[in-house]
């Protein structure tokens, strides 16, 4: 029976989410900036887009429609920006942020599980290395990147944001890392993590032990050695905030499966599926992301639906700094 109640919950989801998708944004006063100065930045995940179908492309330019209505200083998207990883979708994904996103906006982009380790499910698609490539190129092309490796740092108002793209052959959903990426993330993490700013690491797959996937994804995290790696160096830190999707869990407040959580020092947040459906959880409706306030004192997580452009205060969650 369960598996039932689950089939029809996912079923509405996604007929919802078709529906939603069309909703067009018609603006909000409901966001307002407080008098202590701030840097904002719109939070989103596993947009999932195809370039064979319009649906998901309409649902990417209202979320970006929306977020360009609170003027954030930047937009992270953390990976599965596609379905299968086909150059076409991938390259009308960075076609749609450049189009659509205001010009003062600086975008931070990642790479998927779906935009890398599945290209080879698509007829006639490459590998993950060339997938990965293509990115890289994507990034520069439409972004001004201006990078070659698989790891970067993007700044945005001097905070920084340092990504991590999955180096590994031939893999589907589990990225690995070589030593050089860890290297890298560690000199960025000691050169931004100083006199109380916050840094932060984005990564696609979460780090395995923090959101409870266990209970809806068993084996779904990061696999060693590069889960222990990547925590050992986010841990010599303070102030780290570690973004992920790739679960598509819903939204949760319930301990064994947090949303967001603090273990070890480091911050964790994983955001749900922008447009594909989620697990059932307290919230799952799909077009869910944060946005986030960075002060000199806190970093605050709101939570929105960039489809229904309304706030959902019950996951809300906002961490001083230390």
């Amino acid at each position: 029976m369960s598996n039932v109640l689950l089939l029809i919950r996912r079923f509405f989801a996604g007929v919802l989410s078709v529906i939603l998708a069309f909703i067009p944004f018609s603006g909000s006063a409901l966001f307002e900036k407080a008098e202590e100065e701030k840097t904002t930045v719109a939070l989103v995940s596993d947009v999932h887009i195809d370039s064979r179908f319009p649906l998901g492309q309409t649902a990417l330019v209202n979320c970006y429609t929306d977020m360009n209505s609170f003027s954030p200083d930047g937009v992270v998207v953390l990976g599965d920006l596609t379905n299968y990883g086909d150059y076409a979708t991938l390259e009308r994904f960075f076609e749609i942020t450049s189009q659509t996103l205001n010009d003062d906006i600086t975008p931070v982009i990642i790479s998927g599980n779906h935009d890398i380790g599945h290209a080879k499910e698509a007829a006639g698609e490459r590998m993950n290395p060339e997938a990965l490539q293509d990115f890289i190129g994507l990034c520069n092309e439409y972004l001004d990147y201006g990078i070659t490796a698989p790891a970067y740092t993007v700044e945005v108002n001097g905070y920084g944001f340092i990504c991590m793209n999955d180096e590994s052959a031939d893999n589907w959903d589990h990225p690995e890392y070589s030593d050089e990426t860890f290297a890298f993330v560690d000199a960025e993490l000691a050169k931004y993590a100083v006199d109380g700013k916050p840094v932060f690491v984005c990564m696609h797959v979460p780090v395995s032990g923090v959101h409870g996937e266990e209970y809806f994804y068993e084996g779904g995290g990061l696999e060693e050695p590069w889960d222990s790696q990547i925590k050992a160096i986010m841990e010599k830190y303070d102030n780290v905030f570690c973004l992920s999707g790739h679960f598509h869990k819903g939204l949760s407040n319930d301990v064994s499966t947090p949303t967001y959580t603090t273990v070890n020092g480091v911050h964790y947040l994983n955001l749900t599926s922008y447009l594909m459906p989620n697990w059932p959880a307290e919230y799952a409706i799909n077009g869910l992301g944060f946005m986030m306030e960075i002060t000199d004192s806190a970093v605050t997580f709101r939570c929105r639906n960039y489809y229904l452009h309304n706030w959902y205060s019950l996951f809300d969650y906002t961490t001083p700094l230390v």
